[in-house]
């Protein structure tokens, strides 16, 4: 991977770490959307965006070789993040399409899981006629970044951050009813986000003792996980 590729990537994730970037925030109009008695929820997904991120000392490195050396290293660092998750068992999307099913139908939904549907991708955007339902509406939820980030400029901890798309469509004429990015542990500044409170006891001092103490990383992501499907429930209930 060329300099000018890495300084890209690096660039992408501090914008989404210090609040260039803006998402859709519609709530639920109950009365606008009509009764809502049968959901079907989309295939969850693992995230794309495993990710190991510190901002330590980075103003010192400065520049194109800066940008890069660390560049590099925080993508080895993910790399290996990602790499101890798949050997392990436990699955965020199996989490987060279980605990949708189970709550939503504690909510009196009913519930009917599509685990191989998905919206195709049409002018850059999702695009869901291609699916057929009697449901009341569809329910897309999928993961953005999910990994560790120190966002300290000199140093600081790294603490969980999980952000989570939900998309909720009226089931016959595919209008949008609600629309919520949300940003669970690290507070991150995007803007629109709502921001879910979790893992506050899951710190680590660096990466070295985050990965000697992966299985209580992966909790820490577990605990925001199951906040953010609570806060998904109680928005659409």
């Amino acid at each position: 991977m060329g300099p000018k590729i890495i300084r890209f990537f690096v660039l992408a994730a501090a914008a989404s770490l210090t609040g260039c970037v803006s998402v859709q925030n519609i709530s639920l109009d109950k009365a606008q959307a009509g009764p809502i008695k049968t959901v079907d929820l989309l295939g969850v997904a693992e995230s794309k965006r495993f990710m190991v991120r510190s901002f330590s000392g980075l103003p010192a490195l400065g520049g194109l070789i800066g940008g890069a050396i660390s560049g590099s290293v925080q993508q080895e660092q993910s790399a290996k993040f990602l790499g101890e998750y798949n050997r392990g068992k436990l699955r965020f999307a199996s989490m987060m399409a279980d605990d949708l099913q189970r709550d939503l139908a504690g909510a009196g939904l009913e519930v009917k899981y599509l685990r191989n549907e998905s919206p195709k991708t049409k002018d850059g955007a999702d695009d869901y006629s291609h699916i057929s339902t009697a449901a009341d509406a569809i329910l897309n939820v999928w993961y953005g970044a999910t990994g560790y980030v120190a966002p300290g400029a000199v140093t600081s901890d790294y603490e969980p951050w999980l952000v989570v798309n939900v998309r909720m469509l009226k089931g016959n004429t595919k209008q949008v009813l609600y629309r919520k990015t949300f940003s669970g542990g690290y507070q991150s500044k995007l803007e629109n986000a709502v921001f879910v409170p979790c893992a506050a006891k899951h710190r680590f001092g660096d990466f070295d003792a985050l990965m000697a103490d992966f299985a209580r990383a992966i909790d820490g992501l577990a605990e925001c996980q199951k906040a953010i499907a609570q806060r998904i429930v109680d928005d659409l209930k």
